[in-house]
């Protein structure tokens, strides 16, 4: 039916020639002011076309749009009327995504390839050869249709799972549909859209198309975040002071020191010690996590980023109120930083009742001292894991392993833990203007 509409519409060669032709206004060798976009979908994009989104894009980023959409397509299997697949469109259009600044991917609805993870880093790799200098959008499935909502759910954490290693952010198309608190990586298998009945033709119930201007809002949200956090990303001199035990030590030779470094602009220094909590000393330096603060207190003094890590080894009577006056001597040397709080990911069988335990507390006390939550637990195990139920036993991913640590179960993936404090500090410290 939807094939059947774009075949009579004839809309992608019209949009292909209005850009090709917007580009050559410019002239080959003319300096572009505005960014340009580029849009490779499935029929998802006729609906963004419809939208006018391409207007949209044109106007926020000052250049040429194009969306590139052919219903029933994949990343390896061709759709209709245009007959190839996404790959087969990204030979095509190179000219045309070698000038993009903004690529949007709306893919993976059509289950054709025999592993959508090596499709999409294939995807991915064919495109940034192109246009290495591109700021990369993929946008997760909204679908519901209930025959299906099985494979999208694992389509979809793919999607998620994947965004840090291959390089792009995800636009929620399902958050689009149902709101902010809507899970992508549980969708409800036959529900409808709001206000909305089941789109017929699917074999079940649900929806697949609609919703278009609300993804065209997202799509536009993200932009903006982005281009927030790049302008933010040149500022300098922002400090960072990183708290913790032992597994703040995986991430001193992980090397996120330098890191936040590079990516804030100011010093950043990690304070650790093997076997300490907040009251309790550890077995190298000594200290406690309260007398770190008292010794580091000059350099806290100017930081405007601290990352708590501590929680694992469980000395505290209370936690909760040793969490209370962690902060409240944070604060009274540092007041205008912003803190945030790593969960716990250890998962020694012995220990997880306690530590799922910590982690409520990590969450219930955020709102109240003043903090965010990064979470180790979902940064080693994808964002579906749940850090207040922590598997007992659960093996670390072995390629996450750090080098040195034997048991996986406690130190390990400092790489994923450093990408998820970097990604929370640049984010949140550009949107308050640190």
């Amino acid at each position: 039916m939807l094939r059947k509409l774009i075949r009579t519409l004839g809309l992608g060669s019209l949009a292909l020639f209005q850009f090709a032709a917007a580009l050559a206004a410019e002239g080959p060798a003319a300096t572009v002011s505005g960014r340009s976009s580029y849009v490779l979908a499935d029929s998802i994009g006729l609906g963004l076309h419809l939208e006018k989104l391409e207007a949209g894009l044109q106007a926020k980023l000052g250049g040429p749009s194009l969306i590139n959409y052919d219903a029933g397509r994949s990343i390896t299997g061709a759709g209709s009327p245009q007959g190839k697949s996404a790959l087969a469109s990204v030979a095509a259009d190179r000219q045309i995504i070698a000038r993009a600044s903004v690529i949007i991917i709306i893919l993976g609805m059509e289950q054709h390839e025999a592993s959508f993870a090596d499709s999409q880093q294939e995807l991915m790799r064919e495109l940034k050869i192109i246009a290495p200098q591109a700021s990369y959008y993929w946008v997760d499935i909204g679908a519901t249709i209930s025959i299906h909502a099985a494979n999208w759910n694992a389509r979809n954490t793919i999607i998620h799972d994947n965004a840090g290693r291959l390089g792009y952010s995800v636009i929620s198309r399902y958050k689009a549909i149902f709101g902010p608190d809507a899970d992508p990586l549980n969708i409800r298998p036959g529900q409808n859209f709001p206000g909305w009945g089941t789109e017929p033709g699917y074999g079940g119930p649900g929806n697949v198309h609609g919703f278009d201007a609300e993804l065209s809002r997202s799509i536009m949200a993200a932009l903006d975040a982005g281009d927030a956090r790049a302008a933010c990303g040149k500022a300098a001199n922002r400090r960072s002071y990183i708290l913790g035990d032992s597994i703040a030590y995986g991430l001193q030779v992980d090397g996120l020191a330098l890191k936040l470094q590079e990516k804030l602009g100011g010093v950043s220094i990690i304070s650790y010690d093997g076997g300490r909590s907040i009251s309790h000393r550890g077995s190298q330096i000594e200290k406690s996590a309260l007398e770190s603060v008292e010794i580091d207190r000059g350099f806290i003094a100017s930081a405007h980023v601290v990352v708590i890590m501590l929680g694992t080894n469980q000395l505290e009577p209370s936690f909760a109120e040793s969490q209370r006056q962690l902060m409240q001597a944070l604060r009274a040397v540092a007041p205008h930083a912003r803190y945030y709080w790593v969960d716990i990911g250890a998962t020694l069988a012995a220990q997880v009742d306690g530590w799922s335990a910590r982690n409520k507390s990590i969450y219930d006390n955020a709102a109240e001292l003043g903090y965010s939550v990064i979470s180790r637990y979902k940064a080693i195990f994808g964002p579906s894991a749940n850090p207040l139920r922590i598997v007992a036993g659960q093996e670390f991913p072995a390629s996450m392993a750090d080098p040195g640590w034997s048991p996986d179960k406690i130190h390990g993936a400092s790489a994923a833990l450093s990408k998820a404090i970097l990604d929370a500090v640049s984010s949140d410290s550009c949107a308050a203007g640190n």
